[in-house]
């Protein structure tokens, strides 16, 4: 091959929000190291954003292409540049398709990573295909390549965790939280101030993705109430269910203790992280989790779930807590009332999660792994 070429195909990366994008990011600066060590040309093609969204931490020697969602376009580009192409790395097995066929007969080498559902739950004809040619599947977690070994068969798969993005703030030391009163308004209607004793869920409110754990928090908070009146719920971020869970919270009789404020800027959200008592994602539908990652970040206690996603960031009993059935009251309202109880603990959860994320999940440690995976790929 007179032109060494290593090509990236993505959904997104810094023009887009989300924890895919985050992941982009590392994948963007892990293989443009290598390229560059190996002496490889490089180029990313990216479907959802547009130019103005090149990142700016890739060097001028990368090309970057834009399409701006269209599927079609990006597809006969994709086509042209496989042929020349070292390896082709897909953040999602969908977009692999077109190059099919050449992936198949050994024509191009393919490297997928395996985020979600898509991987093992929702497996399309062509996307089971497209896993079983590739050269490698890099799974997002443990959990998630144990589905995908369940589900599919003959493909060649490894365990990458993920970590936090490149441009994430991150911490270096546990932060105090502000001394300034937070007042959001509460399902009921009415403006009030966040105490000392908030359950923090950060996640969209998608009709779709009943799964997070909103609901389960929400039904088994008078009971937690009962034994501490102080509880408070706090779930921002966007979604159309947000009427749906603000009824829910008024049928049950805790609307002034529930609050909904929607999508948050970053600097809000840093707030929520750092004064909450601890956060809780109950959630049945995570291949990942990196928003456990972020409150980890402000030294919080994580609760989680098994045979989820969570298994590989939450230490149970030392950096958070894990439940089997968050739609069994008892198990949810048990290790919310342990945590509440016992403040100290809490907070050695939260430290010793906060030690945790700096020694496994940085930017940095992601790009090792992701480069460590690839090497082989770069002759």
């Amino acid at each position: 091959m007179s032109d060494p070429h290593v090509l990236l195909v993505i959904t997104g990366a810094c023009g887009l929000p989300g924890g895919i994008a985050g992941v982009n990011q590392n994948v963007l600066r892990a293989v443009a190291d290598l390229a560059e060590q190996r002496g490889h040309a490089m180029t990313v093609l990216s479907l959802l954003e547009r130019a103005s969204a090149r990142p700016p931490f890739l060097p001028g020697w990368v090309r970057f292409r834009a399409f701006g969602g269209r599927k079609p376009v990006l597809a006969a580009r994709l086509i042209r540049e496989a042929a020349r192409s070292r390896f082709v790395f897909f953040d999602h097995v969908r977009l692999a398709w077109p190059i099919l066929p050449l992936a198949a007969c050994g024509a191009v080498r393919t490297v997928i990573f395996a985020h979600g559902w898509e991987a093992w739950k929702q497996v399309r004809r062509t996307s089971r295909w497209s896993f079983q040619a590739a050269s490698l599947c890099l799974a997002n977690s443990g959990f998630t390549l144990r589905k995908m070994r369940h589900t599919l068969t003959r493909f060649k798969g490894r365990t990458c965790l993920l970590g936090l993005s490149p441009l994430f703030a991150l911490n270096v030391a546990i932060p105090e939280p502000s001394a300034a009163t937070i007042r959001l308004e509460a399902a009921d209607g009415v403006s009030r101030p966040l105490g000392e004793r908030v359950l923090l869920l950060v996640a969209r409110l998608d009709p779709r993705e009943r799964l997070k754990g909103h609901r389960e928090l929400i039904r088994v908070l008078p009971a937690l109430r009962s034994h501490d009146p102080d509880v408070q719920l706090v779930f921002p971020g966007p979604g159309a269910d947000r009427k749906n869970l603000i009824a829910l919270a008024r049928g049950l009789g805790v609307a002034s203790s529930v609050f909904l404020p929607g999508w948050l800027p970053v600097v809000e959200l840093r707030r929520l992280y750092e004064s909450c008592y601890a956060f809780v994602m109950p959630s049945r539908q995570e291949g990942f989790g990196l928003v456990y990652l972020e409150a980890m970040n402000a030294g919080k206690p994580c609760v989680g779930c098994w045979d989820d996603g969570a298994e590989d960031v939450i230490v149970p009993g030392e950096t958070g807590l894990l439940v089997r059935h968050p739609s069994e009251p008892a198990q949810l309202i048990s290790a919310l009332r342990t945590l509440l109880d016992d403040p100290y603990a809490a907070r050695t959860m939260g430290a010793k999660g906060f030690k945790r994320l700096h020694a496994l999940f940085t930017s940095e440690h992601v790009q090792s792994r992701i480069k460590s995976h690839l090497a082989e790929m770069f002759p």
